[in-house]
């Protein structure tokens, strides 16, 4: 039994090694029996996660792969077919994030990076960043309870509160994040207990199938230093099962669809653009900046080199070139390509007017930045980040060109953080497989959601702006006497019929308060015990028949009452009001 269970764990993940080894890419990779040698936590991950890409890619005819055991780069030589199938290394990768990395130092690509991180990390009330939503309603309030439980404590290893500014920004630059997860050997059903981030240059995902869609595993290239040279000696390949590691990706492809490409791509071109423009804007004010002198000198009826040589030692006599040394403070022979003063010395002809010396004005439009403004609100479009941000002394108008622009930046951030949510959940369940929980609360991928808090108040001002329109609308069409009110309540602001009673009844309330206030103001704290000493009074008075307000009975000797009505005191009948039989009528119950 002990000789089985050896051979099954050095034949475990062997599948995985064949298929890795025989990618073009991976074509000086050795084929390791015993995956546990170098990475002896692979097992402990296999079959944990979310299996759905997995399943459909299995029943899919488009995508179906092949068995582990007949890899299916082994079934031909064509070169092209394989770097159609499959994914190549990005052998580059650590110099292709050097000038990402350059690019983001850069003063206005980094102002729009934090503009975006900033609106990224929202805390709402209770200091959370993310949240969990459940969205089947069979579970229990134990059950959820444990569930929030574990999703908080399983957040705390990502630290979103201190450092979700920093990943994003690490995500938008670089395009992947990779964590690997940390457990216990001897008690795997602890499930994760830490993350670790690893360099996004060290490591890669192994594809599973047709334009890379499923991801099967990583690869990580971890370099092997000589302790008495400092130089790598080599590489060493090691693989990761796909639950050991949450994987976080830009969602953006190359236009091979090979390798993944970080958000900053977009604003290559016009980096390179602001750059070459701002160089050449310096250059150009270095150069034409300065004032200079124009010396026009007599030289009479001297040859030419005699007037030559005498130019140059009214040169030497008479002017040096002289820069500003700003550690000194003061002028100094010095070389320096943009000078004080440059002077041009021209010789001049008998039956000239002699020497003079005139003024040469410096470069005209040193001030004119148009088109360099033109590039930064083009650099700051392909970073997705509102035009209106440039100038920081600028204030907010809630007007609706500004509102859309900000709405598709919140949208931006929305989608940012959905993406990124993405791949906390499948490290989510993982993290719940190893714990048995997944199995004994029966869960399915549907029924969890990971969420980040909306982006800043413009949803909530976009919201205030609809409800202005709505309002707008009601109120210009119920104070028509053609509409009912109630139904302008339905119609124009989408009330429910639930909603329209219960405005009825604080109606009803809110005019008992206003009598109840009014008797107060009138009457004084104990309008009630005074009200009724009064009406007690009326009522003996009327009895004396000392009352002249009337009775509302009709005298004695038959004459009119004195307020009108009927002679008996009754009220008259009201009369039927006829809707139409195939009118709808409405589903509120009477007043």
């Amino acid at each position: 039994m002990a000789d089985q269970t050896q051979s099954r764990e050095s034949t475990f993940g062997r599948s995985l090694m064949k298929y890795i080894g025989s990618r073009l890419p991976y074509s000086n990779v050795d084929v390791i029996d015993n995956i546990n040698e170098i990475n002896p936590k692979y097992k402990l991950f296999y079959g944990t996660g979310s299996n759905r890409d997995k399943t459909l890619t299995k029943h899919s005819v488009s995508r179906q792969v092949p068995d582990d055991d007949v890899p299916g780069a082994m079934m031909s030589v064509d070169k092209n077919y394989h770097q159609f199938m499959y994914a190549n290394v990005d052998h580059d990768k650590g110099k292709r994030l050097r000038d990402y990395r350059i690019m983001a130092l850069y003063s206005e690509v980094g102002d729009a990076l934090d503009e975006i991180c900033d609106d990224f990390v929202v805390p709402d009330e209770n200091g959370e960043v993310i949240n969990l939503e459940l969205h089947n309603q069979a579970f229990s309030e134990i059950q959820k309870i444990e569930l929030e439980k574990s999703f908080r404590r399983f957040c705390n290893y990502y630290d979103f509160q201190n450092r979700g500014w920093e990943y994003l920004r690490q995500l938008l630059v670089d395009g992947e994040l990779y964590f690997e997860h940390i457990i216990h050997d001897e008690h795997p059903d602890k499930g994760i207990l830490g993350t670790v981030s690893v360099p996004t240059e060290l490591m890669d995902p192994v594809y599973d199938n047709v334009q890379n869609m499923v991801v099967r595993g990583f690869i990580l290239r971890r370099p092997v230093i000589n302790p008495k040279t400092g130089t790598t000696e080599k590489i060493e390949y090691i693989p990761f099962d796909k639950n050991q590691v949450t994987y976080i990706h830009s969602g953006l492809w190359n236009e091979d669809k090979t390798l993944r490409l970080p958000f900053i791509e977009n604003a290559r071109r016009a980096y390179r653009q602001l750059s070459l423009i701002e160089d050449a804007i310096v250059i150009y004010r270095l150069v034409r900046a300065p004032e200079r002198l124009v010396f026009n000198v007599d030289v009479g009826n001297m040859s030419p080199p005699k007037a030559e040589a005498y130019l140059k030692k009214l040169m030497h006599s008479y002017w040096s070139r002289k820069t500003y040394d700003n550690a000194q403070g003061g002028s100094v022979n010095a070389f320096d390509p943009q000078s004080m003063l440059d002077a041009f010395w021209f010789a001049k002809r008998a039956g000239s007017e002699g020497t003079s010396v005139d003024q040469l004005q410096g470069g005209a439009n040193l001030g004119e930045l148009t088109d360099l403004m033109y590039f930064v609100k083009k650099l700051y479009k392909s970073l997705r980040v509102p035009a209106n941000r440039l100038e920081p002394d600028s204030s907010f108008q809630d007007d609706t060109g500004v509102l859309r622009e900000e709405l598709k930046f919140a949208k931006f951030i929305i989608r940012l953080q959905h993406q990124f949510s993405l791949g906390i959940k499948e490290a989510f369940i993982a993290h719940l497989k190893l714990k048995n929980i997944w199995k004994e609360y029966n869960l399915k991928d549907n029924d969890i959601e990971i969420t980040f808090n909306p982006p800043s108040s413009f949803h909530a001002l976009r919201e205030q702006q609809i409800f202005d329109l709505k309002q707008s609308n009601y109120n210009a069409m119920a104070t028509g006497e053609y509409v009912s009110n109630t139904f302008s309540q339905k119609k124009y602001l989408g009330w429910r019929d639930l909603e329209i009673r219960q405005n009825r009844e604080w109606l009803r309330k809110d005019k008992a308060l206003a009598f109840e206030l009014a008797q107060i103001e009138t009457l004084g704290p104990n309008w009630e015990e005074v009200a009724a000493a009064q009406a007690e009074g009326e009522a003996m008075a009327a009895d004396s028949g000392f009352s002249d307000m009337g009775s509302g009975l009709p005298p004695a000797d038959g004459s009119p009452p004195e307020f009108g009505g009927p002679v008996d005191g009754t009220e008259p009948a009201a009369e039927p009001i006829d809707v139409g039989a195939g009118e709808e009528t409405s589903s509120l119950p009477p007043a």
